[in-house]
């Protein structure tokens, strides 16, 4: 073996450094992720805040409505982020021996009689 067919100190600290780095980005994504209802709905907000005083103080006909379209899109869409993790929650709810409890239960009473005959 030669020393080019060798991996040297460097080439693996390198990667090890690598490694760390996208560790360290896929932390901060996952926790922009477990914000991100919260943050999208402080855009909205701020959207809204800003339309009112575009509209009252600043007498911006134009910049008030497009703001007030950003928040209510912002709304919108913090609506359907909180509507989706609320049914991730629930099919998390239920384990495997959940399932099959919950399948078994809406079985009427006389197909498991039968089963159980047959059986």
């Amino acid at each position: 073996m030669t020393e080019k067919d060798l991996p040297s100190s460097s080439n693996a600290t390198a990667d090890t450094t690598k490694l760390q780095g996208v560790i360290v980005i896929l932390t901060i994504l996952i926790k922009i992720g477990k914000y991100l209802p919260w943050i999208v709905l402080a855009f909205a907000v701020g959207n809204m805040t800003v339309a009112v005083f575009y509209f009252t103080w600043w007498s911006s006909m134009a910049w008030g409505i497009l703001n007030l379209v950003l928040a209510v899109g912002g709304f919108l869409f913090f609506a359907q982020l909180v509507r989706r993790r609320k049914i991730h929650r629930e099919n998390y709810l239920y384990t495997r021996k959940d399932d099959a409890h919950r399948e078994t239960a809406d079985i009427p009473q006389e197909r498991k009689v039968r089963t159980a005959e047959a059986g």
